[in-house]
């Protein structure tokens, strides 16, 4: 979230994530951390990985029914077959051949559902192991943002107590026990912001000492 989001706006009522914005008065500043390379590196591996998994419904489906067909196919061969011994009749030996082939043909399909139904499963276990593979990344991305935030928290911490330090008729103890209103003037101070700030706490005279105070434009109301 930008700086400005916290205290774009800065009136009575205001409520500020304290970590949070000094995360973002460190971003705004374009600090670093020691973890930002990690945190890109681990990024493009989750990007690259495949989150597709495949369904074998269909597949298993597919192999049923061809399996039942080739069921079907050898039994009429069989028939047919018992039929030729008992008869030298032409046609009967025609269908016998036909069904012969048709029985060819339903191995072919039945053997091809099966390979495809196990290539499915392979696939389903690699996936599995990119899940988990990816549930690893996803956790080391959340350990090094958390680090990462930390440090940037630190990097600027100082500075803010520094500028509520300077705040005009007031000296909050520190950043964590100021009062919202002097938090948020401490972080527009230190931060970087350019969209101007919306003031309506009466914490100053007038607009040019606001601005001049802040290092920012300011609206006063």
């Amino acid at each position: 979230m930008s700086l400005h989001r916290h205290v774009g706006l800065i009136a009575p009522g205001l409520s500020i994530p304290r970590q949070a914005a000094l995360v973002a008065v460190a971003r705004s500043l374009n600090i670093t951390t020691s973890v930002d390379g990690s945190i890109r590196e681990t990024e493009a591996e989750l990007r690259s990985l495949s989150e597709s998994v495949p369904s074998r419904a269909e597949l298993r489906r597919r192999v049923a029914e061809t399996a039942a067909d080739l069921e079907t196919k050898r039994e009429r061969v069989a028939t047919l077959r018992g039929q030729l011994r008992a008869t030298n009749d032409d046609s009967v030996e025609a269908e016998y051949r036909n069904a012969i082939r048709s029985l060819s043909e339903a191995e072919t399909e039945h053997d091809a559902a099966m390979e495809a139904l196990a290539a499915a499963r392979d696939r389903s276990r690699t996936a599995r192991d990119v899940r988990d593979r990816r549930l690893r990344l996803e956790d080391r991305i959340k350990n090094l943002e958390r680090t990462a935030q930390s440090e940037l928290a630190s990097a600027v911490s100082e500075r803010v107590d520094t500028a509520l330090s300077a705040l005009p008729e007031r000296d909050p103890p520190s950043f964590d026990g100021a009062d919202p209103i002097s938090a948020a003037l401490a972080l527009a101070r230190v931060g970087r912001i350019e969209t101007p700030i919306a003031l309506a706490c009466r914490r100053f005279p007038d607009r040019d000492s606001a601005e001049r105070w802040l290092a920012a434009p300011v609206y006063r109301f």
